[in-house]
């Protein structure tokens, strides 16, 4: 663990795109409307009067020595009236604005949640669609070999028990593995609604559990589904995943952290066969350092891609993913930074507040 920190060189801390305010169209109202009651106070009525006299009695126009000598103590008070007006006139006109841009951003953040369910809709069910349509093809392939066999037995050149009988065993076992996904789907479809509920609400119901147990869970999950054609190494503070029987009690929401974690873990998976996975403790944080030993990310276009729409011509990917982690952070308190470099890897750094253990009698 102390190695990966050592070896990560300034990593750079990954944020959504901030949202638009408009605080300061009801400012610029006042200031505007004020000006303009202030113009039609004075000195927009001496205009008009020597404009009008200029046309229509030929008399001499001198704008600026009649603004000048109009000015008298009297229209003090009419100045002044003018001006509050406008003023509160324009900080209305502000404030109505300032609601419909409001409004408007509103309306564009529900959109960006409408995305971000579709795409955990998606993650939730991607790895078992995969694992169960590899499994399909796994158990085709097996019968296609026992209907060779049957074929030779029919040629009177049968196989022997033993290689039907392990043929019969490796099936039953991807039969057993699709009932088990069949199972998970079904179970997952209960958990949705807890996760969508979690996903749209202002605040999370954290669960006190074991972190490690989520962990080695969610690594499990996608080794066994998603990623099982791929030969992935795994390693848990330094140890084979098979050995870590660590544990780490605190609250945290578990079906957002499942996210959070798969997302981050499928993305090392992807594009890397040696994973590293560090967990440690300090003050009131939990660190979790997740490095792969891929092709590495190019931080100036990760950067771009998060605070845009991404440019399916410029990046082969929108990092929706990494889209979905931020926005769970920012509703868990946590903050995920990234070092990368092309060629070198990455590593991506999430970090999570641990609240103080609840008291229990």
């Amino acid at each position: 663990m102390e190695q990966l920190a050592k070896e990560c060189k300034q990593p750079v801390v990954l944020e959504p795109a901030p949202p638009k305010t408009a605080w300061f169209y009801p400012w610029v109202g006042l200031l505007l409307g004020g000006l303009v009651g202030l113009f039609l106070a004075y000195p927009l009525p001496i205009v008009i009067q020597r404009m009008y006299g200029f046309i229509c009695f030929k008399e001499p126009l001198r704008l600026g020595q009649a603004i000048f000598l109009s000015l008298n103590s009297e229209q003090w008070l009419a100045i002044l009236v003018y001006t509050l007006a406008g003023a509160i006139f324009g900080a209305v006109l502000g404030v109505a604005w300032q609601h419909l841009k409001e409004n408007r951003q509103r309306l564009k953040t529900l959109s960006q949640q409408f995305e971000i369910q579709v795409a955990t809709l998606r993650h939730h069910y991607k790895n078992l669609t995969i694992g169960i349509r590899g499994f399909a093809k796994r158990v085709r392939k097996k019968l296609t070999i026992l209907d060779e066999s049957f074929r030779q037995c029919a040629r009177v050149n049968c196989a022997t028990y033993q290689d039907f009988y392990q043929e019969y065993e490796a099936l039953k076992q991807n039969v057993e593995v699709l009932e088990d996904a069949a199972q998970r789907l079904t179970q997952t479809l209960d958990e949705e609604l807890q996760f969508l509920k979690a996903l749209t609400s202002d605040s999370l119901t954290p669960i006190y559990d074991d972190f490690y147990g989520l962990l080695r869970r969610s690594i499990h999950d996608l080794l066994r589904l998603r990623f099982r054609d791929k030969n992935i190494r795994m390693e848990i503070n330094g140890q084979p995943l098979e050995k870590c029987q660590d544990s780490l009690y605190f609250a945290f929401e578990p079906h957002t952290m499942e996210v959070i974690l798969q997302n981050i873990l499928s993305n090392s998976m992807k594009f890397g066969d040696f994973i590293q996975v560090g967990v440690s403790e300090r003050d009131r944080w939990v660190r979790v350092e997740v490095r792969d030993n891929g092709p590495g990310l190019e931080m100036a276009r990760l950067k771009h891609c998060l605070m845009g729409p991404g440019d399916p011509e410029v990046s082969d990917s929108s990092h929706l993913g990494l889209k979905v982690t931020l926005h769970l952070l920012a509703k868990a308190g946590g903050r995920l930074s990234v070092w990368s470099e092309p060629g070198a890897g990455a590593t991506f750094i999430l970090e999570l507040y641990k609240p103080k253990k609840p008291n229990t009698k």
